[in-house]
């Protein structure tokens, strides 16, 4: 057995430690934690499933705090897990040939990340890079920090089957304010010293928006397209699904227009083809916005959109057309738990 260390960093969180800790212990995990100043009752719940409890003052870097966490493991295998992050889904066996087969590769998990809009409770599917081998990579960038080789050898990864459930976005607006204000001191520190980097702009952005502070939100994401992020990049295609969205909620539809210009790179994406097709819909061009939603039905990318949507959105184009057996249809394709839907198979049953 290739043996792994799970390496968590953690303050003022003893609740979410203790629901974290009890989804590692079902797997033959090494666990190594490490506090950064907590005030409850944190490193007594981390002393209840680990010996290898640490403390690691506090620097504002995340990336220091993280390597000091895999510095105090016994293996060279690194799992970091967030304190708000419960594993659902794991095969030890499968993971264990995935690290024989890529011994040098970093494995990346599927990371469901709940959040709330609304009222109403929502998640949205990210892929992170986690596990990885110390000798051979190590976290740079004090915030929203990245695995970096150590050795000028490429970069490899691989996608383990490995599923997490996130629910730091989740909690009292207080409370994210916090989280975010926190963020937010170390992404401007980045900024001031590389201003030209589209990514520290998109996560000020990122911030602003935990914060429901809509305005600011859309200013950096607006900086952040001026410094032209790479298409391609991991990040952008959700630079332009929030910016796309908040310019869309305000009523701003000329300036989300650029939107169209990425059509050649997202148009496999769902989350991107659900966008332009509420611009078309902003636009008041629903043949268009139809085309959009039927191609995100099929599309085989996308983690933001709810897969509902597209359903949704060309049951009520079919209700603009007049058609309301066609609508009704696409309507009952979303589920019975689909709230717009139900609505509008409500509204159609009183009317038809």
């Amino acid at each position: 057995m290739i043996p792994i260390s799970a390496c968590i960093i953690t303050k003022n969180e003893a609740e979410n430690l203790k629901k974290c800790l009890e989804a590692l212990q079902r797997y033959p995990f090494e666990l190594v934690v490490v506090d950064t100043g907590s005030e409850d009752n944190s490193r007594e719940v981390a002393a209840a499933y680990t010996d290898k409890v640490y403390t690691f003052d506090w620097v504002d870097d995340f990336s220091a705090a993280r390597n000091f966490a895999a510095s105090r493991a016994s293996h060279n295998i690194i799992f970091p897990v967030d304190t708000d992050e419960f594993i659902t889904k794991l095969d030890w066996n499968e993971l264990q040939t995935q690290l024989l087969e890529n011994p040098k590769s970093v494995g990346s998990v599927k990371r469901m990340d709940y959040f709330e809009t609304d009222g109403e409770k929502h998640c949205q599917l990210c892929v992170i890079d986690r596990i990885y081998n110390r000798r051979y990579y190590r976290y740079t960038m004090p915030i929203h920090e990245t695995l970096a080789p150590l050795t000028k050898a490429p970069y490899l990864s691989y996608a383990s089957s490995i599923e997490i459930d996130h629910v730091g976005y989740l909690g009292s607006g207080d409370a994210l304010r916090e989280k975010a204000m926190r963020d937010m001191k170390l992404l401007l520190k980045e900024l001031e010293r590389d201003p030209r980097n589209p990514y520290h702009c998109f996560q000020v952005a990122q911030s602003y928006m935990l914060m429901r502070d809509s305005e600011n939100a859309l200013l950096y994401f607006q900086k952040a397209l001026e410094r032209s992020p790479d298409p391609m990049a991991d990040y952008t295609h959700i630079l332009l699904y929030n910016y796309g969205h908040l310019l869309l909620e305000q009523g701003r539809t000329e300036a989300a227009a650029f939107l169209l210009d990425y059509h050649a790179y997202y148009r496999d994406n769902m989350d991107y083809l659900c966008l332009t097709g509420l611009l078309y819909l902003h636009q008041n061009q629903p043949l268009k916005a139809l085309t959009e939603f039927v191609n995100a039905l099929a599309a085989p990318g996308g983690d933001l959109a709810d897969r509902r949507e597209p359903s949704y959105y060309i049951g009520y184009i079919y209700e603009l057309f007049g058609k309301p057996d066609i609508a009704k249809t696409h309507y009952r394709n979303c589920g019975e738990d689909y709230t717009p839907a139900k609505e509008a198979l409500a509204r159609l049953s009183q009317t038809h």
